[in-house]
Formats: C-alpha cells, sequence, structure tokens
C-alpha cells in the first residue's frame, strides 16, 4: 500500500478522537441519541480544526447500518466488521452523501444541477441523504439566493452541513436556517498531547520539547501540526530532538529567543543585526521568526504579571528562564515591544525587502528603552515645579536605560550617568551632585509638609494637597494672591490675569477637594470664597518700569540658582519669564 501522510491516518475516525471540540461533538452525540436532528448545520471556524471531519462523522452517525435509527456511536471504518454505509462514506464514495466543494462549484449553474435538481430524489439505500458543501462562503450570491428555500424547507430524510472558514460572508439568510456550530482553536498542549498519541503509534523517539515546538508551529490548527509532524519525520527519521524541529521548520528555538531579549536589554543592536542574518541565511521565514518572538514577549509578560506557567501554553522556554528574562523589563516595557514588533510582522506581508524590516523593528526595540514613558514625563514636570516653588532639589531619576524593572531607589550615581549621556562635562556632573544631593521620591511630600506646619496658610494647603497628589490644584493654589482666613471663611483671591486658576478650583470636584484640605489644615469646617481683584492690572507707566526691572532681577537670580540650572540642563530649555508673586 501506498505511503499515507499522517493527517489522512490518523483522521478522527469517532466523536471522542476531535481533539479540542469536545462541547460541540458532545451536542451533536445528545442531538442524535435524543433524536433532535436539525436539517441544516454550519461549521465555522478555522483550517484544521475539525470541521469536515465531524461533518462525515455525523453523516456516518445518521446513516449507521448497525443500529436501525440514527446512532451517536457509527462503526469506525478500520474495523473489519464496519458497515457498508460507514466505510464508503469515509472513503468518500456513498451515493448518499455528497460533498460539494463550493470553491470550484459557485456558480447557480452548479448549484442547480447537484443540489437543486437531486433534492427530492429519495436516498438509493441510507436513511438520509446528506449534501456537505465545503468553503460554503465561496458560492455567487445568486448560488445562495437559489439555496434560500431549499435549506429552509428541505424534503424529508434531507440534511445539510455546510463548512467554512470565513463565517461572516455566509449571507445572514443562510445562517438564520441552519444550527451554528463554532469550531475553536485547539490548545497547543493537546495538540501535543494528540501528537504524542500518533509518535507512540508509529514508533517515532522524539523529546518532550520536539513534540511542544511541533504543536506550537500548527498555530492552533490539528492538521498543520501534523503536516509538520510528518516534514520533521522526513528530515531527521525516527529519532527526533528539538534542534531536529527547528531546522526543519525554521523556527526560532529557545537559545535564539534568549540572544533576542538579552541583546534588547542590553542594548546591543549588532547582536540583532546578527540573528536575523543567521536566519537568513539558514533560510528561515522571517514573518514565522517575528511570531516567535512575539510569543515570546507574551510569555513574558504572563510570567511578569501572573507568575503562573499554567498561562503559558506550552512555552519552548523553561518558566525559570522566563522568569530571569520578564526580570529586565517593566509590564509598559513587554506592552511597547509587543505592539511595536506586531506592526513590524504585518508590515512584512507586502513588504519588498522583508530583512531590512525585521532588522529596523528589532534596533527599534531597543530605542524604545530609552523613551520615558508619558506618565513618568507628566510626574517628573510636577515635581520640578514643586522643587521651584520650594527651592528645593527634585529627587533625582535614573535613565529609561539604566532603570531596574523592580523600581529600585536610586542613587548619586544614576545622576551622573545620566548627566555624562547628555553630554555635560565632569565639572558639571560634579556640581549638580554637590549642589543637589538626591533624595527618595516618595519622602519628597513628607518633606513639603514638614516645611510647611510652619510656613505660611497657603503653604500648609498646597503641602496637604501634595499628600493627596493634587498637582493641579497645587498650581491654581500657587496662583492665589491672598490667602486668608476670617472666622470660618477662608478666602482665595487672584488678579485678573489668573483668572483661569480661580475657574478651576470652583468646579465642584475640585472645590469639595480643596474644602477637605482646608479643614484637615485648620482642624474644623470652613467655607471657601473665591474673589478676583480689581484694578491690578491698571498700573502707571513708572510702576510698569519698576514691575520690568524686577523682573529682569528675578530672571538673572533665577538663572545662577542650581535648581534651576539643573531644569534647564534636564530638558534644554531657557527662561522665558519669571512670575512674580
Amino acid at each position: 500500500m501506498s505511503y499515507q501522510v499522517i493527517a489522512r491516518k490518523w483522521r478522527p475516525q469517532k466523536f471522542e478522537d476531535v481533539t479540542g471540540q469536545e462541547v460541540l461533538t458532545r451536542t451533536l452525540q445528545n442531538s442524535i441519541a435524543h433524536d433532535r436532528l436539525h436539517h441544516a448545520y454550519l461549521f465555522s471556524g478555522a483550517r484544521g480544526v475539525g470541521k469536515t471531519t465531524t461533518a462525515r462523522l455525523v453523516a456516518r452517525a445518521l446513516n449507521c447500518h448497525k443500529s436501525d435509527k440514527p446512532t451517536p456511536t457509527p462503526c469506525a471504518p478500520i474495523d473489519d466488521k464496519a458497515c457498508a454505509s460507514c466505510r464508503e462514506i469515509a472513503e468518500g464514495r456513498s451515493m448518499d452523501v455528497l460533498e460539494i466543494d463550493a470553491a470550484s462549484n459557485t456558480q447557480v449553474e452548479n448549484v442547480r444541477e447537484v443540489i437543486i435538481a437531486g433534492i427530492n430524489i429519495a436516498p438509493a439505500r441510507d436513511r438520509f441523504k446528506v449534501f456537505i458543501i465545503d468553503e460554503v462562503h465561496m458560492l455567487s450570491t445568486h448560488s445562495f439566493n437559489a439555496l434560500l428555500k431549499t435549506i429552509e424547507e428541505p424534503p424529508p430524510r434531507v440534511v445539510f452541513i455546510m463548512a467554512t472558514t470565513d463565517e461572516h460572508k455566509v449571507p445572514e439568510t443562510i445562517t438564520s436556517r441552519a444550527q451554528l456550530f463554532e469550531f475553536r482553536t485547539i490548545a497547543t498542549a493537546k495538540i501535543a498531547e494528540r501528537l504524542q498519541e500518533i509518535a507512540n503509534a508509529e514508533k517515532i523517539s522524539i523529546s518532550p520539547e520536539a513534540i511542544r515546538e511541533i504543536a506550537r508551529a500548527g498555530d492552533g490548527s490539528m492538521r498543520d501540526a501534523q503536516s509538520a509532524f510528518d516534514q520533521v519525520i522526513s528530515y531527521a527519521g525516527e529519532k527526533i530532538e528539538t534542534e531536529d524541529v527547528e531546522k526543519a521548520l525554521g523556527i526560532a528555538g529557545a537559545e535564539v529567543l534568549a540572544r533576542v531579549i538579552h541583546g534588547i536589554a542590553e542594548n546591543n543592536p549588532a547582536d540583532a543585526l546578527a540573528i536575523v542574518d543567521d536566519s537568513v541565511m539558514r533560510g528561515h521565514n522571517l514573518r514565522n521568526f517575528c511570531r516567535d518572538v512575539l510569543g515570546h514577549l507574551r510569555d513574558l509578560l504572563v510570567v511578569k504579571v501572573s507568575g503562573d506557567a499554567k498561562l503559558l501554553d506550552s512555552s519552548s522556554v523553561p518558566t525559570d528562564d522566563l522568569k530571569k528574562q520578564a526580570a529586565l523589563f517593566s509590564e509598559s516595557d513587554l506592552v511597547r515591544f509587543f505592539h511595536s514588533l506586531a506592526e513590524t510582522e504585518a508590515s512584512l506581508k507586502d513588504a519588498a525587502n522583508p530583512r531590512y524590516q525585521v532588522e529596523i523593528g528589532l534596533v527599534r526595540l531597543m530605542e524604545m528603552r530609552r523613551l520615558a514613558s508619558l506618565s513618568d514625563l507628566v510626574a517628573r514636570i510636577a515635581e520640578l515645579e514643586s522643587a521651584l516653588r520650594t527651592g528645593r532639589p527634585p529627587a533625582e531619576r535614573s535613565s529609561p536605560q539604566s532603570a531596574p524593572a523592580s523600581g529600585a531607589n536610586t542613587s548619586s550615581s544614576h545622576s551622573t550617568t545620566r548627566a555624562s549621556s547628555r553630554g555635560a562635562s565632569a565639572s558639571e556632573v560634579g556640581a549638580t551632585a554637590e549642589a543637589a544631593p538626591p533624595r527618595d521620591e516618595e519622602s519628597l511630600p513628607v518633606a513639603l509638609a514638614a516645611e510647611a506646619a510652619t510656613g505660611s496658610l497657603a503653604d500648609q494647603i498646597k503641602a496637604e494637597l501634595e499628600k493627596q497628589k493634587k498637582k493641579l490644584l497645587i498650581v491654581s493654589v500657587d496662583a492665589a494672591a491672598r490667602v486668608e482666613l476670617d472666622g470660618d471663611e477662608l478666602t482665595f483671591e487672584f488678579f485678573p490675569a489668573a483668572k483661569h486658576s480661580r475657574d478651576t478650583l470652583a468646579k465642584p470636584d475640585n472645590a469639595k477637594l480643596l474644602r477637605e484640605a482646608c479643614a484637615a489644615v485648620c482642624g474644623r469646617e470652613v467655607g471657601i470664597r473665591f474673589a478676583i481683584r480689581d484694578g491690578e492690572d491698571d498700573a502707571p507707566p513708572s510702576a510698569q518700569e519698576d514691575q520690568r526691572r524686577s523682573k529682569q532681577r528675578a530672571r538673572q537670580t533665577a538663572a545662577k540658582n542650581p535648581t534651576v540650572q539643573q531644569v534647564l540642563r534636564a530638558f534644554g530649555g531657557e527662561i522665558v519669564d519669571v512670575k512674580m508673586t
């Protein structure tokens, strides 16, 4: 007998053998056992998950001759005692079970000739005449219209079973007349179990790691995984190791994935280019390579977030190694890497030169580590604003490249590294470190509150708002020209130019937060009143000149302030205006 590929030789012969679709097969078996048959079924799902196989099993269950009625356990065709109907259906030569390929019979003439013309002819031998229409979404609009009435009210003893990989292309007029069964992609672990059964029966020696790699290559499709298994056997013979699978299928193994991750962590673009060059020289598909790296990034994020090895879906990398690699990054880093590389993978489909796309994509991941997140930038700006108001230097932060994923406290060496990376001289670095000793970021609000204890009423209120992280309210309170407590009423008075700050504090939610802060400072409930000072902008020319000179002197004083100098160097800025309070 000629050789038969694994996907055909090991096609399920009973409902229990359909891997990963237990809910659907149980539903079908129960409907057959309780004689609750529908006249039309629509099986949808990805390729290679068991749609056509299940359709043939249903046809055999309806027409099996070992029982005088439909049975949920038809006889197996490989059994010598199997009935003629089950053998003919399994071999595709039954007169009463017609398999139609809609991809090659799309025209309405084909539908009329094959289905409509023979629909009223009674079954030749079996109980039911079954029409299995594969890839039904390929039919033309006229063909679907011709089938509408037939599928809705077929003659007795006629069953339609339609299969499709694109359910959304099937008209709703068809889906509404059929029972829909959605076949899901198969878990990698279940595919691996099935491949191990096949390997044992075929006397193939293969390591568990190699089985997982083949199952992962199937991407949720049992048929694809079995075809890949066939290919690996042809390459390696009856003894298969992980290296054989990587070479035969051109997939990225654990060692390659580790090199990619460490290259990103250490900002080593040369190593990334070497990995891509090695993949190209081996003839590997670069789009598959990107998918392997994407899957690895997903596993790293799962380990980082949950630490549950059961959610890894049979990763090819040991869990301990995944945890070590995940510790090199934060959750936001891994999410950004995934989205960036996903864009690269999608662009490979139409890329003129996929190699260039992959190389640039990997280098871009390394550059992304230098970028600070938006929330981090906002927090840094808020700290610098607080530093300008209080005259105390902000807490030093490590650069994105050297920041540990665990979020450990920064040290003075980080400030030296960051200043050096901006091109500052050694003397500037020393001056910065001496003038602005690092402080723990979490101690900043506590320090502000301690200073406010002996300060003005406005400073105490701002310190209370600082505890609640209400940066915007702090800025608005700071814009007040006068904060005065008169009995049980607290007045906030603003210049006309700061009217927007008054409006911000007057919003209901903000006013509530401000009242709570004032009550905490004053030790009792107080009322709040907002006022605008009139006539402050109508100063005489001499007063305006004095104000200009005062601003100029304040600008010169600010430019000499070590904290201001540090801010200007950090952001490459300049002093535009000085606010007089």
